[in-house]
Parts: C-alpha cells; sequence; structure tokens
C-alpha cells in the first residue's frame, strides 16, 4: 500500500514537472511570481508583468481565445471540471490535462480519463454564471470561496457550501429560478484568498 502510494506521487510528480509552463494571457510570455492574480470564469490567470491584468481586465474571453489559438496554457481551473468541486492543484492526485488555453486538474485518474475522453464536454467555460447559491439563496463571494458549481441550460451556478449540489443536480430547473437575478456574463475579478495563490 505504501509503496504504491508512493509510485503515484513519484509519476504525479513527474508529471507536474514536464507540464507546460503557463504563460501570460496578454504576451503570451512565461508567468512570473508576484505579478497580481486574477480570477474569470472559475479559471485562474497570473502574469508576465505588471499592467497585464489590467489589460485582460478588459477583454479576458478575446485575451483566452489568442491564447488558445496561439496553442499557449494561460490559467488554472480551480475546480475539478468532471467532480465539478474545488481542487488544490498541489495536491491534484489524477494529474492534469490542458485544454483551450486551460489546465485542468483532477482528483482521480478516473476523472482525468473521462475528460480526456470528452474534453469540449468537461472543458467548456460557459458564457453565463450566477456567482449565487440557488439552494441557499446566498451570495458567493467568489470562485474560491465557491463549494462546487453545477451547470444548467447553459448558465453556471456556484453553490456556498458542501451538499448544495446534490439538490441542485436532482432537480435544477427547482432551483435556477431562485438565482436568475444573479444570472450574468462573467467578469474577471481578484481572488479572495490572501496570497491569490493556486489552491
Amino acid at each position: 500500500m505504501i509503496l504504491t502510494s508512493f509510485a503515484v506521487l513519484t509519476t504525479l510528480a513527474k508529471l507536474q514537472a514536464t507540464a507546460t509552463p503557463l504563460s501570460c494571457p496578454i504576451n503570451l510570455e512565461p508567468v512570473t511570481k508576484g505579478t497580481p492574480v486574477t480570477d474569470y470564469n472559475g479559471v485562474r490567470f497570473t502574469y508576465c508583468c505588471g499592467g497585464c491584468d489590467a489589460e485582460f481586465i478588459k477583454a479576458p474571453q478575446a485575451a483566452l481565445e489568442k491564447a488558445a489559438k496561439a496553442g499557449k496554457t494561460v490559467g488554472v481551473f480551480l475546480f475539478d471540471p468532471v467532480s465539478q468541486k474545488p481542487i488544490d492543484s498541489e495536491k491534484a492526485a489524477g494529474g492534469s490535462s490542458d485544454y483551450k488555453g486551460v489546465r485542468f486538474f483532477f482528483s482521480s485518474t478516473e476523472d482525468k480519463t473521462t475528460f480526456d475522453k470528452s474534453p469540449a464536454k468537461f472543458g467548456v467555460l460557459p458564457k453565463k454564471e450566477a456567482l449565487f447559491c440557488p439552494i441557499n439563496k446566498a451570495p458567493v463571494a467568489s470562485y474560491d470561496k465557491a463549494s462546487g458549481y453545477g451547470d444548467y441550460e447553459g448558465t453556471r451556478y456556484y453553490f456556498c457550501c458542501a451538499g448544495c449540489d446534490t439538490p441542485f443536480a436532482k432537480d435544477p430547473a427547482k432551483f435556477a429560478p431562485d438565482a436568475k437575478d444573479y444570472v450574468k456574463a462573467p467578469k474577471a475579478i481578484k481572488p479572495t484568498t490572501k496570497d491569490g495563490a493556486p489552491r
């Protein structure tokens, strides 16, 4: 058991070490530590130098599309896209996959396999979202404060606490209307964690 766990951790470390370095979504240059951090559509972005964050905030979707066309990975998704729950990229037991400029981490190798079979299904970034929990009818301060999310009819709904995902998944049509006043196009925001470090 211990040897198996060690082997998994060693393999994971090797995979992460060989992953393509993240690039700035504006200049497409390697990111630099200590630059600002911005979250957009559940994805965390860092930059190569000061000032790039202001440019990104003006048109985040355009920057992401440009990076994807250039084959650059410029952001880290804050959730396992299969389980739809928050994930710490440094503790992701399933490794990662890059898709359309975004790096996705997984809590298990099974989730990674599922994603890799249908990345267009799980790696989509919606055009509408609600940072408002439709179950408890409570605002969600930021992506990094969400306990997870659920998608329904093209909108992503973020949850305030563990357990909200289950009733939403069973009957999203019942709960989605409770968040209708909070549905809007995603916009770039500052993370609420102290240092903005990837989880």
